[in-house]
């Protein structure tokens, strides 16, 4: 049918002939027509659609901080399982790449140094450093700085783990640790110790070289003096034994899973033998107590395994219970100055001398017992000599620490030394004080001369000398006479109970000492042991692994400086 003028002629052509096919274009007609598509509608899922660029900013940088703080590899957001994870948490989050993320680590390094850089600026700082060699057999110098701040709280700071690619002398030493305090605008002067273990390169870097007093490290100083003592025969032969059946039992996994059964037959606590190690603090006096708590199971393997050459005698298990007596208030004395949250060097040598007495010989004891006690003593007793600095360092920060200030641990001529030592820089304090409220007086009178003199030339004009006339020296303040009112009611004071937290004190009684608190917020900084860059180096080896042992020093460096800084 030819189509000429309106589709009336083509209705009504369907409705006479074709009624069904009418009905179902008019259905057709009448359904609503789809639009057209969106373009973001072919994107992927997981697309940042949606998601503003200060969020994802925001997402990233905490991306950055969770593998800096947790020490996780980079290339771990590269995993499928971790973008899953990611998705999961939010599809729009678009996972940057790897180089991306290794720009958020320097840049959070720099700003994380600068920050660092203005928080310490002017403060006087204690330091410690120590050594470390990688698996990659990278050789590391780190240092870090501590002080108090102005709440009266502990802090501490890893400065640096520098690469030390040459020999470490005495010299380089000196030079690597001159270096890392250059990058933070740190004077000599502005360091008031640094301590260190007894290594004789480290020790004659800061006192030659650097010419700063060197505090060596009163938990390795113990450790050595006890290592000393157990080198008595009679104590050693069974101390050798004991090591060698923890060897056995570490080794063999027959006798391991025997051990085990023993335990539970017998009712002991499952637990491993633990085996000593020279290097490793208090590790002798962990090894005798783990020994003893195992004694009836492990006697079980070794009768029926016939392994009699690891066997003690009743005489020599009841000596090395003595010899655990005799090492608890070693092992007390390490964990008591291992943190970092309390001063610790106030305590050295009120622990030196507490330790010495434990170390009387006794006629109730054994002779081997008391052979090791008086090698124990006499190598404590030639540690902190008093001709060395950190005598007199050490002493004066255990008299402005409220629990030791009686300094009953020396003689009365030194403990005057101390108090004449504190009260010159108590002097000196005062006089910095005086000296910059004069110039603040001097800008504010300046200013103001003119306006007043007017004013005070009539007031002048009038009076005269009148009122100055027979003016003695009565209202003059003899500071030097203050000072030494402000030390004897601080050494009135009654000794807070040594578990307590000095800082806490002085927070509360600065007021009370104001000069005598600027002293002690310089001295308590000081820590009494290297456990600091110790603890460093367990922080790097977990970063320097088999895994990462191709990392690059610089990046060693950034990583082990976050994970402690953040």
């Amino acid at each position: 049918m030819k189509y000429h003028t309106t589709m009336n002629n083509m209705r009504a052509h369907l409705v006479t002939l074709h009624p069904g096919k009418l009905a179902e274009l008019t259905s057709e007609a009448d359904a609503p027509q789809p639009k057209q598509a969106r373009i973001t509608s072919f994107l992927p899922a997981s697309s940042s659609r949606g998601l503003s660029a200060e969020r994802q900013s925001r997402i990233t940088d905490k991306l950055t901080r969770f593998i800096c703080k947790d020490m996780r590899p980079i290339n771990i957001s590269q995993g499928s399982g971790f973008k899953d994870f990611v998705h999961e948490l939010e599809p729009r989050y678009a996972v940057p790449c790897r180089a991306t993320i290794s720009d958020r680590v320097v840049k959070l390094y720099d700003t994380t140094k600068d920050d660092i850089r203005k928080m310490i600026r002017g403060k006087n700082l204690a330091l410690t450093t120590d050594g470390w060699t990688s698996i990659a057999t990278e050789a590391y110098v780190t240092v870090t700085a501590h002080f108090i701040n102005e709440d009266w709280e502990l802090k501490d700071i890893i400065l640096k783990t520098a690469e030390a690619q040459k020999t470490h002398t005495a010299e380089n030493v000196a030079v690597c640790i001159t270096n890392i305090l250059g990058e933070y605008n740190v004077s000599r002067q502005s360091v008031l110790s640094i301590t260190t273990d007894n290594a004789a390169n480290y020790v004659n870097a800061v006192e030659r070289h650097l010419q700063v007093a060197n505090v060596p490290c009163m938990a390795h100083t113990i450790n050595l003096a006890v290592r000393k003592g157990l080198t008595v025969r009679a104590i050693e032969n069974p101390i050798s034994r004991l090591k060698a059946t923890a060897l056995h039992f570490n080794k063999s996994t027959t006798d391991s899973y025997l051990l085990e059964s023993k335990q539970k037959l017998l009712g002991v606590k499952p637990a491993k033998l633990i085996n000593d190690c020279a290097t490793r603090w208090n590790s002798t006096y962990d090894m005798v107590c783990r020994a003893a708590e195992q004694q009836a199971p492990v006697a079980a393997v070794i009768m029926e395994k016939k392994l009699g050459h690891l066997e003690l005698s009743t005489n020599e298990w009841t000596l090395m219970e003595q010899v655990r007596a005799v090492l608890k208030p070693f092992k007390v004395a390490t964990e008591a100055l291992s943190t970092d949250r309390f001063p610790t060097a106030s305590a050295v040598l009120p622990l030196k001398y507490v330790l010495m007495s434990h170390l009387q010989p006794s006629t109730g004891d054994l002779q081997a017992l008391n052979d090791m006690k008086t090698k124990i003593s006499a190598d404590l007793e030639k540690r902190y000599s008093p001709i060395k600095d950190a005598f007199m360092l050490l002493n004066t920060a255990s008299y402005l620490d409220p629990r030791f200030h009686r300094l009953i641990h020396l003689a009365r001529d030194q403990q005057q030394e101390v108090r004449d030592k504190v009260h010159r820089e108590m002097s000196s304090i005062a006089e910095d004080e005086e000296h910059v409220e004069d110039e603040e007086g001097a800008g504010t009178a300046t200013e103001t001369q003119h306006s007043e003199k007017t004013a005070l030339s009539a007031m002048g004009s009038l009076f005269g000398d009148v009122y100055r006339q027979n003016a003695g020296p009565v209202g003059t303040l003899d500071i030097g006479a203050v000072l030494l009112q402000e030390m004897q009611m601080y050494e009135t004071e009654t000794p807070l109970p040594t578990d307590s937290n000095p800082l806490r004190w002085w927070k509360m009684s600065r007021a009370k000492y104001p000069h005598l608190a600027q002293l002690a917020r310089r001295y308590l900084s000081i820590p009494g042991t290297s456990v600091r860059a110790e603890r460093v180096f367990s922080t790097a080896g977990m970063i320097v692994n088999k895994k990462r042992s191709a990392l690059d020093p610089g990046n060693v460096d950034r990583l082990v400086f976050l994970a402690n800084n953040l």
